[in-house]
Order: structure tokens, then C-alpha cells, then sequence
């Protein structure tokens, strides 16, 4: 990999639509199959990545006869543009495919999860608030879900792993607030993200501990009571243990409620994930039907003729 000091003044971004940004303006990478390439590239910069495993992230099972030609295209269309933002020849042909000639530190993703490694370190080494400042700066670097917009089985792979890895940076962030007692600080933060997670158990967990220790028993046990129903409602379980502890706790008045990690193991931990992506498809697709079915219907409810 080249050192970064030869580079200008530039940046590619997939924690939200992939972006190439170079002296502060957007360089557009026009065509899917260009952007597509690129992410593949941004994902394991430095690291040479065979053709095939690139046809298969553009193409996935449908790839063409024409497919090797078509990518050695692509490659080309990708370089002219890199070109245009000021970096030439970063891309170079190997024996086996191909590689991105880049730093780390210009990607985005790999800055996020250097800045999990630092944060790793500082905790264990007992610097709490150094952990909360590193997870802080690795969490501010996302724009939105990882890769928005891109289809391709292999970069939605990645992007699913991406987004998981920021849903539990989230969850370490607020475990180690909570244990500097900030709780009043994050109730908003936790609130909005125990919304966008709804079963992830410790999410929840540790919006109630929140909400009690600032001073908001009611909320804290509303809090608890909305997710069991949830959980019933959509995934047909019931809370784990410790939940069920933590809600006798306040019951209780407990001094010493804390933030405890859940009791699911991994395997219901990932079954969950997944079924909250799906939900999230599936509330997606009925938004699309409905607005489909609107157009179809005309403003007054009337079937409108082709």
C-alpha cells in the first residue's frame, strides 16, 4: 500500500451512500456496476481481489458469458473517474485481479473500525471516558446504513456485518456512559436508538436502567412493558431472564441497578437481528405498495385508466 502523504486531499465513504469525496467536493461514480466495483475495492483495500470473486459481487448468480470482458470495462470506466478526482493509476492489475492502491485511513470503514480497536484498548486498560470518546468518534462517522443503495449480494454481506458492528459499538458506548453515570445525558440517544433497534435486548435494557436512574420509574417500567409486548406481538417470545429481573428491580427501588448484558445467546442474538431486518423490508415494501397503489388510484380514490 502507498504511503498516505503522496495522496491529495481526498476520501471514499461507505458507512451511508458510497462517496468519493476529493478538496471537499463529491466525485459522482455514475452506473452500479462502477459503484458496486468500487465498494468491493474500498472493502479490502490494499488486498488484491480475484475476478471471479468480483463478477460475483457485481453479478451475483447471473453473471454473463461476457462477464470477464464486461468487468475489464468497468475497471476501465472506474479508473478514468478516479482519474478525474485527481488519483491516477491507483488501481492495478495483479496476476489473480485486482487491487486498491490506498491507505486505510482514507476509507471510512476502516477508520471506524481502527477507532473500535483503540477503544478496545482503552477499556481494558480502565480509561472509561477515553473508550466513550474513541466509540464516539467511530460511531460519528456513519451517514446512514452501510452501502445505502447498493444491491450487490457480496457488499449487502458486508454491509449487514458493517451495521451490526455499529449497533454494538452503540451498545458499548452507552454500557460505559451508564458506568460514568451519564445517565440523564444519553436518555435521548438511547431512546432514539432503542427505537431503531427494537430487539436488541441490551438496547432496551439499558434505556431502562437509564430512565430509572434519572429519576423515571414510570418510564423505566412503560419502557419494559412496550418491549414485552412487542416481543409477544412480532416474535412471539418473551424477554430473557435478566430483563425479567431488571423490571422486579425497579419494582423494588433498587439501589443498585446496572446496565447487564443480555442472556440470549448468540445464536438468538443473530436470529433477532436478522428478524428485525426483515421487518424493516417488509414495512419498506408495504410503503412502496401503498404509495404504487395510490398513484393507481388517483387523488379521489378513482382508478386511474392507462
Amino acid at each position: 500500500m502507498q504511503p498516505d502523504d503522496i495522496f491529495g486531499e481526498f476520501s471514499f465513504d461507505l458507512l451511508g451512500p458510497l462517496e468519493f469525496r476529493t478538496k471537499g467536493q463529491e466525485v459522482p461514480i455514475a452506473g452500479v456496476r462502477q459503484q458496486t466495483l468500487l465498494a468491493l475495492l474500498l472493502l479490502d483495500a490494499g488486498k488484491t481481489i480475484s475476478g471471479s470473486r468480483l463478477i460475483e459481487g457485481i453479478w451475483g448468480g447471473r453473471a454473463p458469458e461476457t462477464a470477464e470482458a464486461q468487468l475489464r470495462i468497468c475497471v476501465s470506466r472506474l479508473r478514468r473517474r478516479l482519474a478525474d478526482g485527481g488519483l491516477r493509476n491507483v488501481i492495478s492489475t495483479e496476476s489473480q485481479g485486482y487491487r486498491l492502491n490506498l491507505p486505510e485511513s482514507r476509507v471510512d470503514v476502516h477508520r471506524f473500525r481502527g477507532a473500535l480497536e483503540h477503544a478496545g484498548r482503552a477499556e481494558a486498560d480502565g480509561d472509561a471516558a477515553e473508550a466513550v470518546r474513541l466509540l464516539r468518534a467511530a460511531l460519528a462517522l456513519w451517514r446512514g446504513p452501510a452501502a445505502e443503495g447498493l444491491t450487490g449480494p457480496l457488499v449487502r454481506a458486508a454491509a449487514a456485518r458493517l451495521d451490526e458492528e455499529r449497533a454494538s459499538a452503540l451498545e458499548r458506548c452507552f454500557g460505559l456512559e451508564l458506568q460514568l453515570g451519564r445517565h440523564h445525558r444519553i436518555v435521548p440517544e438511547l431512546t432514539a436508538s432503542a427505537a431503531e433497534h427494537p430487539f436488541r435486548e441490551r438496547l432496551q435494557s439499558q434505556l431502562i436502567t437509564a430512565l430509572y436512574h434519572s429519576g423515571r420509574q414510570a418510564d423505566a417500567l412503560n419502557a419494559y412493558r412496550d418491549m414485552k409486548r412487542r416481543f409477544a406481538e412480532e416474535l412471539g417470545i418473551d424477554p430473557s431472564h435478566r430483563l425479567r429481573a431488571l423490571e422486579v428491580k425497579i419494582l423494588k427501588q433498587n439501589p443498585e441497578l446496572k446496565d447487564e448484558d443480555s442472556a440470549l445467546s448468540h445464536n438468538a442474538q443473530t436470529r433477532l437481528a436478522l428478524l428485525e431486518r426483515e421487518n424493516a423490508s417488509l414495512r419498506a415494501e408495504r410503503q412502496r405498495i401503498g404509495r404504487l397503489m395510490a398513484r393507481l388510484m388517483g387523488p379521489h380514490g378513482a382508478r386511474v385508466r392507462s
